[in-house]
């Protein structure tokens, strides 16, 4: 029995030591994760997106895609260049919820990098929004490797669910 416990410990350190490579591997790739990607929220649907953040593609993308875990309601999206001049992709609201948007986009005007910004409700009614950076063509670089914290934007967002939704009453209809 001593001669089990005395192995058991040996293999301990050898263990922790395995473990601890792991999550030093594992970590520094999640914090730049959620570092350089900007994201409010705290429900529980999930969003994955095409282009993905930092992404450098070969060229533009005809299309955004917005994939979330459950149905919510899209209420924002738009598209800036790197100085923000915004490109009209001709987002209009819809009310219908969904968990798929592909949104189809215009020719893209020459950038350093593009900047997509979006904001969804969620089933419970929470705001969920957040912004991913992407480049396109056969110089582009990492965009985050072209924004410096100056040019971030330090908005103030609004708690939404603070507010009692059967508060808001549908404008009369215009004659």
């Amino acid at each position: 029995m001593t001669t089990a416990v005395r192995s058991q410990h040996r293999h301990s350190p050898a263990l922790a030591l395995l473990l601890g490579a792991i999550i030093l591997m594992w970590a520094p790739g999640a914090f730049a994760q959620h570092y350089s990607h900007t994201y409010r929220y705290t429900g529980d649907v999930e969003i994955d997106h095409i282009p993905d953040h930092d992404e450098i593609l070969p060229q533009a993308p005809d299309n955004l895609i917005l994939r979330f875990s459950a149905g919510v309601t899209l209420v924002k999206l738009t598209m800036k260049t790197a100085d923000a001049k915004v490109i009209n992709i001709n987002f209009r609201y819809n009310p219908t919820a969904n968990r798929v948007f592909i949104w189809p986009l215009p020719e893209l005007p020459e950038s350093e990098y593009y900047v997509v910004d979006w904001g969804v409700i969620d089933p419970e009614r929470k705001l969920m929004s957040g912004q991913f950076l992407f480049s396109a063509g056969p110089d582009a670089v990492l965009p985050s490797s072209l924004v410096t914290e100056e040019d971030e934007e330090h908005i103030m967002v609004p708690d939404y669910r603070l507010v009692d939704p059967s508060s808001y009453r549908a404008a009369p209809p215009r004659d």
